[in-house]
């Protein structure tokens, strides 16, 4: 019987030398894939839940289809195939080229631009630790690898600790970009930090990378250099003389990828997309120009990667490229290639270690990565002045690996300087680091959530001396000059630090670069002129400009954020914007907006409820404003309507903030119940101390000195009030009222008695914001700002749980 099976071995093998086994190898590697992309999402099901990005799930189901679970059950070498790992890359070898082409197109060097000082000294304080322990642990790495040889060649030995110095600064910029995304931090400093010192870092990585393959030196399994084929290229003048040949050779690449798009863009414009024939010649061409480089002895692959970073992001052509290739790269190319990885790793072979050596080397190697770039991004961090907690994120979230790390290994793997131990013990390491910054980023940023929202973030609690730091909301470009003229009032004579986040609708389903908004809706013709409105793109460049021409005038800064989101959960957005920005005040714009005859018609009613998710979910407090005017005058005159309750005092308070502006005016009007007063609660009664407390507080500071005007007017009912707060229609510019809620003290509800049954329109407002921002109250052309005070024991009756240990 063995006879017989190692004759149809032999006669399985010269079938597939002739070929005659073609198509079932073909078959094969097309499971394969296949068992890769379904597997891959299976584990992602589950991973994606504990906060892990979808590499580790790639390269979980490379392992399961390489030679370490699947191998063992089928023998691919009767088919032609060394191992699943080599087949799986060999068969998307081209594919790699364009996937690599992809990710620097992806690369939007704009965070690393707007950050560019912060991420510098990030990257090098991460990156300078890291290298002072790897070179201090090299050889001793090198010795763990290399059990019972007595003797090392100190070739070898440089060229392993050069390698495992890379490995260990590495970050993962495609990985981290994603781990941000899920976190919903892409729009705060913190997110873009670390996009920008991602980017630096990866920048660094692969420029050494580059480096060293040119004419690389290889190494028997003693660890002894071979002598290349040629002497002369031993050569140091050799050596430089080839850099240069083929960074020229390189040049001239990406010249021609620069030229070839901006031509195309020149014979398409004023079009949304190039045509899918033109966008194929451009992968082609892509593809071509990378092989022809990799003639002369460089990766194909880091040329792909550099005409990417370097190709224009204007026009159809970059555009075409972004959309058409996202939703393929994302969820099938890029599977694939990080399978491979997993795919060639074969713990059957490393039969050098114990398994208590392997755990230790493993362990060693992820401590050193781990301990290596979180102190010093902390340390660096907090010489620039970053909050610990928010370096903390920083450090984990750049220890991120599996991209250039990847290469290096490749690299000292191809070269003989490591085995196939030192190639398992990396890949384990990287994957448990990766593995370990998705899960702890995100507790730390819950953390900072969680006490964020359970701490008062109010503005009757904030003193005037402190900083405000408000985030204002907007749809579009209409709205931002009146919603930063109304942040630039708040500072009065402190400072302010003011947050715009663009709040854009989601209009496509198809996934989407992370750092890149050219999208559109569903059914768009890719060769009609839609007169250059291109998606996100053009609403995002009108915000941006109308926030440059008040920036320009005003010579305040203003950090912009956008979100693209759906309505549904849009309100999130704005909490985690709150959140990050760690604001007292949240503005957002009335869902109707003032036509020609100064009426207000609403375009949009769903984002009235969006604002009534926002007024009830924000962890500040949150102010809606009613936008009559634009109120860019010399001086203001503000009015602040004080009936009782928490929302009104909060309404005073922000006035008294607007009152320290030179060209603000404020008056403050307070309501009292005509009459005897009428029996209340105990609790209505602690309510209606507390505005006695509040308002004898504010007279003193305010009032006396002649910093405020103030007034008291008298009402029996709502229909007197009603009747009084129209008499005050025309007389001012901005009325600040607070929203009012059922169950206020006694005095209050005796004046708002009656009114339910008025104005009932919009009662998210409140009874005095409704009826100012209706059409009925003749004379009224002044904004309104109706604001709600944020409750932390509200909060806390809602979550009890939520509350950290230390908080209570």
């Amino acid at each position: 019987m063995s006879d017989m099976a190692e004759d149809g071995e032999a006669k399985c093998s010269a079938d597939v030398a002739e070929g005659s086994y073609f198509m079932a190898g073909v078959l094969a590697i097309l499971g394969l894939m296949a068992a890769v992309l379904v597997l891959s999402g299976l584990f992602h099901s589950v991973l994606r839940r504990v906060g892990q990005p979808s590499i580790i799930s790639h390269i979980l189901a490379g392992v399961v289809v390489g030679p370490t679970v699947l191998g063992r059950m089928v023998d691919l070498r009767q088919l032609g195939m060394k191992d699943a790992g080599r087949a799986l890359g060999d068969a998307i070898y081209y594919i790699r080229v364009v996937f690599m082409f992809f990710i620097g197109l992806e690369m939007d060097l704009r965070y690393l631009r707007r950050h560019l000082r912060a991420s510098i000294i990030v990257a090098f304080g991460g990156s300078a630790l890291c290298l002072v322990l790897a070179t201090i642990s090299g050889p001793f790495f090198y010795g763990l690898l290399h059990p019972g040889q007595r003797t090392f060649q100190p070739e070898s030995l440089y060229a392993s600790t050069a390698l495992f110095m890379l490995v260990l600064t590495s970050t993962a910029s495609p990985v981290l970009i994603r781990i941000v995304t899920e976190l919903k931090i892409t729009g705060s400093e913190t997110g873009q930090l670390a996009i920008g010192t991602a980017f630096a870092n990866d920048i660094a990585s692969l420029a050494a990378i580059s480096m060293m393959v040119v004419s690389p030196t290889t190494y028997d399994k003693d660890g002894k250099p071979l002598p290349p084929p040629n002497r002369l290229v031993a050569l140091p003048v050799v050596k430089v003389i080839m850099f240069l040949w083929m960074a020229l050779n390189v040049w001239v690449s990406v010249r021609i990828m620069v030229w070839m798009t901006r031509l195309v863009n020149k014979t398409k414009q004023g079009k949304q997309y190039i045509s899918k024939y033109e966008l194929f010649a451009m992968l082609v061409l892509i593809v071509g120009l990378s092989q022809h480089v990799q003639l002369f002895g460089y990766s194909a692959s880091m040329t792909a990667f550099i005409i990417g970073i370097t190709t224009p992001r204007e026009g159809p052509t970059a555009r075409t490229l972004i959309d058409r290739l996202a939703y393929p790269v994302h969820s099938i190319i890029m599977p694939l290639c990080f399978s491979t990885i997993g795919a060639r790793l074969d713990f059957a072979k490393i039969n050098c270690f114990t398994p208590t050596q392997f755990l230790f080397v493993v362990t060693y190697t992820t401590l050193l990565s781990t301990i290596g770039r979180v102190v010093g991004t902390v340390v660096a961090g907090r010489m620039i002045g970053i909050p610990a907690r928010e370096t903390l994120v920083l450090g984990f979230l750049l220890n991120v690996k599996g991209y250039a790390d990847i290469l290096a290994i490749n690299l000292g793997d191809s070269t003989g300087i490591w085995n196939g131990a030192a190639r398992g013990v990396l890949l384990l390491s990287s994957i448990i680091t990766t593995f370990m910054a998705g899960p702890a980023s995100a507790a730390i940023v819950r953390q900072q959530r969680r006490a964020f929202q359970y701490r008062s973030h109010c503005l009757q609690h904030l003193k005037l001396d402190q900083e405000l730091r408000v985030l204002v909301c907007v749809h579009g470009a209409g709205s931002v000059h009146s919603m930063l003229t109304l942040a630039e009032l708040s500072k009065g004579a402190t400072p302010v630090a003011i947050y715009l986040l663009h709040l854009i609708e989601l209009m496509s389903s198809r996934k989407y670069a992370i750092t890149h908004f050219y999208h559109t809706g569903d059914g768009a013709d890719e060769e009609d002129d839609d007169s250059g409105r291109w998606g996100y793109a053009p609403v995002i460049d009108q915000v941006v400009a109308a926030v440059n021409g008040f920036t320009n005038g005003t010579f305040i800064p203003v950090r912009q954020m956008t979100a693209i989101s759906s309505l549904e959960t849009m309100d999130a957005d704005v909490c985690n914007g709150a959140e990050d920005a760690r604001a007292s005040l949240v503005v957002v714009p009335f869902h109707k907006e003032q036509r020609y005859d100064g009426r207000m018609v609403c375009r949009h009613d769903n984002r009235r409820e969006l604002n009534q998710r926002i007024l009830q979910r924000a962890p500040c407090t949150v102010g809606v404003l009613v936008e009559r005017h634009d109120p860019a005058g010399e001086t203001h005159s503000v009015v602040a309507v004080f009936l009782g309750g928490p929302d009104d005092r909060e309404a005073v308070a922000y006035a008294t903030r607007l009152a320290a502006h030179p060209s603000v005016s404020v008056m403050v009007t307070r309501f009292l119940p005509a009459g005897a007063s009428v029996h209340s609660s105990t609790e209505k009664e602690e309510e209606a101390m507390a505005d006695e407390e509040f308002m004898a507080d504010f007279y003193a500071r305010f009032v006396a000195p002649g910093h405020v005007s103030y007034t008291e007017r008298y009402v029996s009912n709502g229909p007197e009030l009603v009747e009084s707060l129209c008499s005050m229609a025309g007389m001012y510019s901005l009325f600040v009222v607070g929203k009012g809620a059922d169950g206020g003290s006694a005095a209050v509800t005796q004046m708002t008695s009656g009114m339910g049954g008025l104005y009932e329109e919009c009662p998210e407002l409140g009874h005095v914001g409704d009826l100012l921002s209706s059409d009925d109250l003749s004379g009224c052309c002044a904004s309104v700002l109706v604001l709600r005070q944020h409750n932390v024991r509200q909060r806390m009756k809602q979550d009890p749980n939520g509350v950290d240990d230390g908080l209570r």
